[in-house]
């Protein structure tokens, strides 16, 4: 367990899942607000109170990381300085900004300045997730020292959000709807597929160095890497070609993706912390 860094995994994916949730309710808003009926929109609302939590979750399970979590708020002593100080900056900002977000979609659902807010937090949240990312950018570690990790969060944001406004909005009726559907489903699909991409370019780095071919070995020979590959890619995929194919798919399958990729997403993020951290010491 002492490898997962499990209460980073927790903060980095659900952390990353609120501002996702963010980007696609934002999104459908600009792109279809107008022509979502009631029962939509409740449903967006659903997602839009449900943002503040899922931040507040990932930045609680932040502090059982450190090692006298009394102590948290010295961590951001060396703003300037230190990426961990500007990473815990950046989504205290982004948990201020998801505080109003919610709130307008508690209180004033119909306040047309929501979308304003949602694309603030959309725009904070992905800075927040790429300056996360770099934390990782270590020379000293060849595995996280990579493009591909500030990809694999970024994506994570992507695909979780896509999936989640996808079930919220998985049995909307009329033209709308279709639209809806077929627009999320391209989301979904093109999400996995970039992630496929990446996996792959990882892969390909087998023989890089000894430290990178353990990483990569770890990774695709974990059987946590079978529960993302089966549920969190595969599983995901068919759901978007269903939305492509504006096939109505019912509320469990439509469930069933969304867990899928929440704990495809967990297995992928743990193998990232694991493939690297089972290699202590390094030397």
């Amino acid at each position: 367990m002492g490898t997962w860094e499990f209460p980073l995994v927790l903060f980095t994916v659900f952390g990353q899942w609120a501002i996702g949730l963010t980007l696609a309710i934002t999104l459908v808003e600009y792109m279809f607000g107008s022509s979502l009926n009631e029962a939509a929109l409740k449903k967006l609302r659903m997602g839009g109170i449900a943002v503040l939590p899922l931040v507040g979750l990932g930045m609680i399970f932040s502090v059982f990381h450190l090692g006298q979590p009394l102590s948290a708020i010295r961590a951001i002593s060396n703003f300037g300085t230190a990426k961990l100080s500007m990473e815990i900056l950046a989504f205290v900002i982004v948990g201020v900004l998801a505080l109003i977000y919610s709130y307008m979609w508690w209180k004033t659902p119909s306040n047309a300045s929501k979308k304003l807010v949602g694309l603030a937090v959309s725009v904070v949240g992905l800075i927040a997730i790429i300056i996360s990312s770099q934390v990782y950018t270590l020379p000293a570690r060849l595995a996280w020292n990579s493009w591909q990790t500030t990809a694999a969060f970024v994506l994570t944001a992507l695909l979780l959000g896509s999936v989640s406004v996808a079930f919220l909005l998985s049995k909307t009726e009329g033209e709308a709807g279709e639209k809806v559907r077929k627009t999320l489903g391209i989301f979904v699909g093109v999400s996995v597929v970039l992630v496929g991409l990446v996996l792959g370019s990882f892969a390909q780095t087998y023989g890089a160095s000894a430290e990178q071919s353990a990483a990569v070995a770890a990774t695709f020979g974990s059987s946590f890497f079978v529960v993302r590959l089966v549920i969190g890619i595969l599983l995901p995929m068919v759901f978007a070609g269903h939305f492509i194919g504006n096939q109505k798919s019912s509320s469990t399958f439509a469930a069933l993706a969304l867990v899928g990729v929440v704990l495809g997403e967990l297995s992928g993020r743990i193998l990232f912390y694991s493939s690297v951290m089972g290699q202590y010491p390094w030397f």
